[in-house]
């Protein structure tokens, strides 16, 4: 049975205004109401009204957002 995510790395979401990734991330495009970014194995896309970076480290990326309205994740290809 293969896992959806690793054991090391986590997504926190906070009344979906506040998100949480717990690991290495790489940022590819970043605007105003949108975020496209690497997750280990993963793709995240994310979309808002607003969108904000509180905090961004090697081991975790802070994101605040208003009115999510899109919140996708994909398996990227090997």
């Amino acid at each position: 049975m293969n896992k959806l995510f690793p054991l090391h790395a986590s997504i926190m979401i906070e009344n979906f205004s506040e998100i949480i990734l717990d690991y290495k991330v790489t940022i590819h495009r970043l605007e105003e109401n949108n975020l496209v970014c690497s997750y280990d194995d993963f793709l995240l896309e994310i979309q808002a009204v607003t969108l904000e970076i509180k905090s961004f480290s090697m081991e975790q990326l802070r994101i605040q957002v208003d009115e999510l309205m899109y919140f996708n994740i994909t398996r990227k290809e090997k």
